[in-house]
């Protein structure tokens, strides 16, 4: 069996902000995926209920960074594999994912989480006229929450690099750094707002009205 990654980008369901658990789906079915994979339904029921415990809920796939423990898998949900994730708030890097994912939804953002399986059946049909192949049957080990969020600040304020669209960034910034990220990614953000307010640290092209740095800062802040 070869194990491979699965990614998608839905809409969170819902955040519970004092527990720290986040409701979103892994996978959906009926959907021709960008693999040419169409996921069935009932394609999890079988490992949910005998792997359950083995399953891990990662950053970005990466098996030493865990972010907490999946609550519940329904894999019986008419959309897709619904998964409700505890995050470990006491982690710096648990938190930052899980506020990022706040901060996605707050501004109309999706998540994006993908899994780790193999496939254990499956057979190759049609859909809409073009070949696909049906999954009957997955064997899932984990699912990640990943941090390819670090575009969606962009598409916030627009996706303009201008000096216009400076102060949309800083308000999206001012909301972030109100939100109690870990004390790491908290610094951060205070320097790109000081950065962004004061014009320390930024290389700015006047010709073409373009702020660059702040942006490259963005991405690394939340990447």
């Amino acid at each position: 069996m070869e194990f491979k990654f699965k990614s998608f980008s839905h809409d969170i369901k819902s955040i519970d902000e004092p527990k720290g658990i986040v409701e979103a789906y892994a996978n959906v079915y009926n959907n021709a995926d960008s693999d040419e994979d169409v996921s069935l339904p009932g394609s999890f029921t079988k490992t949910v209920v005998e792997d359950f415990p083995r399953i891990r809920v990662l950053r970005n796939h990466w098996s030493f960074e865990r972010l907490g423990v999946p609550l519940e898998l329904d894999a019986k949900d008419t959309y897709g594999l619904r998964t409700i994730t505890q995050f470990n708030m006491n982690k710096s890097i648990a938190k930052d994912m899980f506020y990022d994912n706040k901060m996605a939804m707050d501004n109309g953002q999706n998540a994006e989480l993908s899994i780790g399986y193999s496939v254990i059946d499956s057979y190759m049909g049609k859909l809409a006229n073009e070949d696909v192949r049906f999954i009957r049957q997955y064997k899932l080990y984990e699912y990640s929450f990943l941090d390819s969020w670090a575009a969606n600040p962009l598409a916030i304020v627009s996706g303009q690099k201008s000096l216009a669209d400076t102060s949309k960034l800083m308000a999206m910034l001012t909301k972030a750094y109100n939100l109690p990220y870990s004390d790491g990614r908290l610094v951060q953000i205070e320097t790109l707002l000081k950065s962004l307010s004061d014009g320390s640290g930024d290389d700015t092209t006047h010709e073409e009205n373009i702020i660059i740095d702040p942006y490259k800062s963005l991405f690394k802040i939340f990447n």
